[in-house]
């Protein structure tokens, strides 16, 4: 007697299932799988919320803008440095300028009065002081020393000084500078050293 099983015919076979999740590339290369989740994931990122990346780009960029204000404020700075540089060295050339020229001044006054006790004499000596007093005068020139300006205008007392007051008939010389008794000189600003000079004074007759 047939049993159950002959009955009933052949077992069908067990199916198999394939889950194969690999990818392949348009030229039939396989495409590795990290490749292929790591896509996903970037995907999911992209669309879950902000890139970190973009913080990352945004505190560069601010610290590269923070730098370059810190650059430009140095070259600002050494800009000033520089100025402020050329100003001291200015004031420190003229100033040497005026202790020589005060040196020469004083040589030259005493030569000028020398001249003026010589009244009308002439020869070799006097001659000689008139090249050495004309040769002094030139150095003060050359070392930037202008004679101040004083006979004719109204008294100012940064630029003369008063010696003497002269009685003058005429209003419109009253106050102002009739005689120089010794010249002033003034480098650029500074005043080497005031006139002395004689002021006229109206007194009516």
């Amino acid at each position: 007697m047939p049993d159950e099983s002959s009955r009933q015919g052949p077992r069908p076979e067990p199916q198999v299932k394939v889950n194969d999740r690999r990818r392949f590339t348009p030229d039939g290369e396989a495409v590795p799988e990290q490749e292929v989740t790591s896509a996903p994931e970037a995907a999911q990122g992209e669309a879950g919320g902000p890139d970190p990346r973009d913080a990352t780009l945004a505190q560069q960029s601010a610290r590269i803008d923070e730098l370059m204000r810190a650059y430009a404020s140095l070259v600002e700075d050494g800009k000033a440095a520089r100025v402020r540089l050329e100003r001291e060295k200015t004031r420190v050339l003229e100033a040497e300028r005026a202790q020589v020229a005060q040196v020469l001044l004083e040589a030259v006054d005493e030569l000028e009065r020398a001249l003026g006790g010589a009244g009308d004499a002439t020869g070799p000596l006097v001659d000689g002081v008139r090249l050495t007093l004309a040769s002094l005068a030139k150095k003060v020139s050359e070392l930037g020393a202008q004679r101040l300006s004083v006979v004719g205008q109204r008294y100012d007392p940064h630029l003369a000084e008063a010696v003497d007051v002269v009685p003058v008939g005429d209003r419109s010389q009253d106050d102002v500078v009739v005689q120089e008794v010794r010249a002033g000189y003034r480098i650029g600003e500074r005043i080497l050293r005031p006139a002395r000079v004689r002021v006229g004074r109206f007194t009516q007759a």
